[in-house]
């Protein structure tokens, strides 16, 4: 079993990833943003924060009403403020939560009806590889509409913040 402090640890990468991945969709010009493709890349960010909101509100035991999955009319300017507050949540959620609570479950009642137990160490791993996955399709996306892309891989992330990592020396 993992700590909490691990799981917050790529919460840190996460955030900095997502925070990139809005820049990258705020870099398409505005021609790429009549692009049908362009809003599916908004819809593709909005649903990553849905996820956190939703799995959040399930996870922490919250009486709040659970948001679409996908919402296709989500807009790029309600992005940033949308993050902002849901990151605050989570870092507030997993710095509160001790060690031993990863290996409780957590129940919900899903839209179909079934309710769910979830480990919720094993949901914590699925929303870091979630967001990966979900971010690489809008980093596609961008570039596909002529935006800028960056790497957001979590290497490049670590390696300025921790040497035990690895270590980049120019000319080698």
């Amino acid at each position: 079993m993992k700590s909490v402090a691990h799981y917050a640890h790529l919460y840190d990468y996460e955030r900095s990833a997502n925070a990139q991945m809005l820049t990258m969709l705020e870099s398409v010009p505005e021609a790429g943003r009549t692009d049908p493709r362009f809003q599916r890349a908004v819809t593709i960010a909005a649903h990553l924060a849905a996820c956190r909101e939703n799995w959040l509100t399930w996870m922490a035991g919250e009486d709040r009403p659970i948001g679409l999955w996908f919402e296709r009319d989500a807009t790029l300017e309600s992005l940033r403020p949308r993050f902002a507050v849901l990151e605050q949540r989570w870092a507030d959620y997993l710095a509160a939560l001790p060690d031993d609570q990863l290996q409780a479950t957590f129940s919900f009642t899903e839209g179909d009806g079934n309710t769910y137990r979830v480990l919720r160490e094993g949901q914590l791993i699925q929303l870091d590889g979630h967001a990966c996955y979900h971010r690489g399709q809008v980093v596609l996306l961008v570039d596909l509409l002529g935006g800028e892309t960056v790497d957001t891989d979590y290497i490049d992330w670590i390696y300025p913040r921790d040497p035990r990592y690895g270590v980049v020396t120019a000319g080698e």
